[in-house]
């Protein structure tokens, strides 16, 4: 009988034991911490920091562990649209912002509007431009994490030896055409102004600037129809081929400025530390020149960040990554590191960043600025097929195989036909 009690005892307590292992095990795993997996592209100097701000953030934050994973940037969006298919996406990623109007419109992205309203996240601070990228049927389904823009690189040494002074500010087109053609050397093969004018991206990327500051838009409003058809559409590039007539522009390959056989160029931001480095001449920058009659306007590049996981706490745990990351404290670091231009006013207008840049590369001090100015591309899941239609078209023009309005005309019969 006595026995008996006693291995009653032993199978009680053994079972208790058993069952408060079973709790402990339960309260270990629900304090795990909230695993992620983040896609981006960025390498070299941009992907280290990164790097370090997510061993930063994960260290900060020991309820969540994020896995910084790199996909180059010719595989990121192909692995994204399989993962999509296939219901296999990563938790969050950061993507070439002409991308986000397929992957929103993918049903892929999970709107941020009620985390952006319950964790009071500061939207006005953002350039708008920015933001629009990311709005579709109303909702936000992205933030802006880095951008950068096109401004007006000039070679001091050509400058000089025409008598030009690189310093001294160009404030219209007139001004940019008359330096252009005093620069342009033909006997010495040096061209006043480069213009990237073979078919593709490139061109309608360059063109959109001229075309925004001459006062006109490339889509209509709602991104249904094309709106370059029109009176600042045919003085852009009316403006353009009196470059070309003036001798200011010879039809050539894209490349010249940086072999030092261009007096200008207008490029972008990442060029500044590329040239730093790789020019073998004297060069400063400045703000793109406009109309006398129009308005300042620049093209805008970048990267923005959004939320793919449909677990609620995965999403709530991505957003407060997403915050702390578009946050100005650690933007300040990041375009600090990477030379990315900032993507929230109070970046720009930072005293310390200001000062910073005053010290370390004055020439990025125009594409601060004038970001301010800064148009998107539009939105639309067919921009890369619009894009390749128009510049084919006007390329022809610029060949003087098509009239000015003939060009325009065509190119908008072509890109209203692949938005319907």
């Amino acid at each position: 009988m006595k026995r008996t009690v006693l291995c009653l005892v032993a199978a009680i307590l053994a079972a208790a034991f058993v069952l408060q292992g079973a709790g402990l095990a339960r309260v270990a795993r629900a304090q795990d911490p909230i695993e992620l997996t983040f896609w981006n592209y960025w390498d070299g100097k941009n992907g280290e920091t990164i790097q370090a701000l997510v061993d930063r953030y994960n260290a900060e934050h020991p309820d969540v562990q994020i896995e910084n994973v790199f996909v180059g940037w010719d595989e990121l969006l192909p692995k994204l649209q399989l993962a999509v298919t296939g219901g296999d996406t990563p938790d969050l990623a950061a993507a070439d912002m002409v991308w986000m109007p397929y992957l929103a419109t993918s049903g892929a992205l999970a709107p941020l509007d009620s985390f952006v309203e319950a964790s009071g996240a500061d939207l006005e601070d953002f350039y708008s431009a920015l933001l629009a990228v990311n709005t579709y049927d109303g909702q936000l389904h992205g933030l802006p994490v880095s951008t950068n823009n096109l401004e007006l690189f000039i070679n001091s040494d050509l400058f000089e030896a025409a008598g030009l002074d690189p310093a001294a500010p160009l404030a219209t087109w007139t001004e940019l055409q008359d330096a252009a053609v005093q620069c342009a050397n033909p006997e010495q093969g040096v061209i006043g102004i480069e213009l990237y004018t073979q078919p593709g991206e490139g061109l309608t990327w360059q063109f959109q600037v001229y075309l925004w500051q001459a006062g006109g838009e490339f889509l209509n409003e709602d991104l249904t129809a094309a709106a370059f058809n029109s009176e600042a559409g045919l003085q852009a590039l009316n403006y353009w081929l009196d470059l070309i007539d003036s001798g200011a522009y010879t039809l050539s390959d894209w490349g010249l400025f940086g072999q030092g056989q261009a007096c200008m160029v207008m490029d972008g931001s990442w060029m500044v530390g590329i040239w730093a480095e790789t020019a073998p001449f004297a060069w400063t920058t400045a703000s793109m020149p406009s109309p006398e009659d129009g308005q300042p306007a620049t093209n805008m590049g970048g990267e923005h960040i959004f939320i793919m996981t449909d677990d609620e706490a995965k999403q709530q745990a991505a957003w407060d990554f997403i915050n702390w990351f578009t946050s100005t404290e650690v933007q300040l670091e990041w375009d600090q590191e990477t030379g990315f231009m900032p993507i929230r006013d109070s970046v720009a207008t930072d005293e310390g960043y200001r000062a910073w840049i005053e010290e370390t590369e004055p020439r990025l001090l125009p594409f601060v600025d004038m970001q301010q100015y800064a148009h998107n591309r539009p939105p639309v899941e067919q921009y890369a097929e619009i894009s390749d239609a128009f510049s084919a078209v006007i390329e022809r023009a610029l060949y003087g195989q098509l009239s000015p309005e003939d060009a325009l005309a065509e190119a908008e019969a072509a890109v209203n036909a692949l938005l319907q």
